[in-house]
This record gives structure tokens, sequence and C-alpha cells, in this order.
């Protein structure tokens, strides 16, 4: 079996807390585990939230994306940089390689000016997550709800314009049927779930999806369990306003706010991986078989389904998906065939 994620933050986590790609359990999404697993295609996401890094938002993105590149060159035995549908194309076809996308999660490191997204994509970002937290471009779900502003509407444009693919989780509704009305090419939801399962706003209505699905686009299904299980959400959303809180006014580190969320849930069950494959239905059913990928947010979220510890235990995705009638082909779709389908037709 082969695998393409359409997002993971694994590159905070090297460059935060020094973890060592190599050798690390304590990484959901390891050297090791893209190996024994066969990832044919990771996009590396560059999240940079502005409380943590205020003015020196460009220069950390910069850091982080410099990470990536060590990270590519010192396992270049693996890795191929693919900026391009040669690069994805040459490690997707080539047996031992994968492909390293990189991605930005949230525009703040473009310092409210859309042209910047130039620079960082001469550094080789394909994706643009367009909100993590409100910016000057567009609010979110768990900010302001707002929709695209003046800036916003700019920066869609020249996303077409450059090829940088638009990314919709995280952003507001209203951001999204605005990026939806202006974008020209088929957007993404790198890591997003179906809010009819799980009423996470971070999650996708059903019309959401089938647009999503109509134009060509792609969704990631994500393995967080507050974007999976109802109760789960319910448990998590106490303490998420508190947590998001701290983190802008900097009364809180993301240590802080990891220990807050550890101490809250650390006796409450992960979501069943059942759940996830009821999203996964749902959502197949919804946009149809073609537009359903995985995004896992491996290291991003603070906890995973059951029997589910990292990229290492994909194969139990892949096994419950067989155990709920879901055919051979259609798992093939879902777990890279479709993601590689949409890169090629929007790479240049």
């Amino acid at each position: 079996m082969k695998f393409f994620d359409l997002h993971c933050d694994t590159i905070q986590k090297i460059v935060e807390e020094r973890q060592d790609f190599a050798t690390s359990d304590e990484l959901h999404l390891n050297l090791p585990g893209i190996i024994s697993s066969n990832i044919k295609a990771q996009v590396f996401a560059c999240f940079i939230l502005g409380a943590a890094h205020p003015g020196r938002e460009f220069d950390a993105c910069n850091m982080y994306i410099d990470a990536i590149e060590t990270l590519t060159e010192t396992h270049k035995d693996r890795f191929v940089r693919a900026g391009s549908l040669e690069g994805l194309s040459s490690a997707m076809e080539t047996k031992g390689k994968t492909a390293a996308i990189i991605a930005i999660e949230g525009a703040v490191p473009l310092m409210g000016k859309p042209e910047m997204l130039e620079h960082f994509y001469n550094r080789g970002v394909r994706l643009l997550t367009i909100a993590w937290d409100d910016n000057e471009f567009c609010g979110t779900v768990f900010g302001n709800k707002g929709g695209l502003t003046k800036l916003g509407e700019q920066l869609i444009r020249y996303c077409n314009e450059l090829g940088v693919i638009v990314d919709v989780s995280h952003a507001s509704d209203k951001g999204f049927y605005d990026i939806a009305s202006i974008t020209k090419i088929p957007f993404a939801a790198s890591h997003s779930n179906a809010r009819a399962v799980c009423p996470n706003d971070r999650n996708l209505t059903d019309d959401m999806i089938r647009m999503i699905a109509q134009r060509g686009g792609i969704i990631g299904l994500t393995y967080g369990s507050g974007f999976i299980s109802p109760e789960y959400f319910k448990r998590e959303k106490v303490n998420r306003d508190r947590i998001l809180k701290g983190l802008k006014d900097k009364s809180l580190t993301f240590q802080d706010a990891s220990k807050i969320s550890h101490e809250a849930l650390s006796n409450f069950s992960g979501a069943p991986l059942a759940l996830l494959v009821e999203h996964l239905k749902h959502i197949v059913n919804k946009g149809g078989e073609d537009c359903l990928g995985l995004g896992s947010d491996f290291d991003g979220v603070t906890s995973l389904p059951q029997n589910i510890s990292g990229v290492k235990s994909l194969p139990f995705l892949v096994r419950e998906m067989q155990n709920h009638g879901i055919s051979s082909r259609i798992i093939d779709k879902i777990c890279y065939e479709n993601a590689y389908r949409y890169f090629k037709a929007v790479l240049k």
C-alpha cells in the first residue's frame, strides 16, 4: 500500500522541541515510520502562530523551511523535494522515495502583504492554508468568523497566478465561500472531516464537501480525535477557548497548552477508529470517491484514534476500511491516488 498525506506539523516539533526525525518515538511522523508505511508523498506544513513570533513571523517561516530543506538533504536517499510535477512524479513512481511538499499553515508570514507569497513560492511553498488564526486576509471558525478581506481577495488571486494551492481548512464558513467564489484553481481542505458526523466547526458541511468535489478539489481525512468524535469534541471544547486566548495573549506557551489539554483529556480515550471510517463513508457519499485523501495532522493534535499511534499505524486504518466493506479500489484512491491526481492537475 502507498500513502499520500496532505498535512503534518512535524517540522514544528523538530524545530521547537529539537525532536530527532530519524529516531524519535515521540513524533507521530518519523523516518522509520515513513519507510515502514511506504509514505510516497508528505506535505510538511510550516505553522507559524503570530503570538509565538510577534513581528518575526516571516523569519520564523523561513527558519521552518530551512529545517525542511535540511531534513530532506540529510535524508536525500529517501526524500525528493517536490516543488514541481516532475519532482512529485519522480518520487511517486520510484521505489523507496518520498516526495516532500512544503506548505504554510496560516498566512501570517506574509506580514499582511500578498506579494510576499512570491518569496515563499520561490522557496518551494506550494500550498497555503489561508488562516489558522484570524489574520489580515481571512477570519477563522475559532475566531471572528469573518470572510476574506480585500487583501485576502488579492491573496487568493495571487495564489492562482503563482500556482499555489489554496487550503480552506481553518477558514471560517464565510471565508470558505468567499474563497470558492474567487479561486480558479481547484482548492483543498487539507485536514478536515465531516461536520454531520462530528459538529466541530473545523469540519466541512455537506454543501462544502459537494462544492470541493464538484470543483475537482481534495479533502484530507484528519486523525485528531476532536475532529472525529462528538463526545471527544465536547470534552475538548471546554478548554479550547481558554487555550486559544492564552496562546494569543501570550499568557500560555505551547507547552502550557499541551499540559492543559493532556490533563483535561488524559482519562478520555481517543476516538474509535471505526468512527473515522464513518467520516470517510459520509464524505464519499456526499462528494464521490474521487474527492477524498488523507490529511493526518500528525504532530499537530494531542489525541489520535484508538489503535493509531502515528504513521507506523496506518495499516490499522486500511484494515478498518476493509472491515467496513470499503473496496480495494476505493481504499487505493483514498490512500494516495486521489491526492496524486489532484496535485498532478494543479502543480506546474
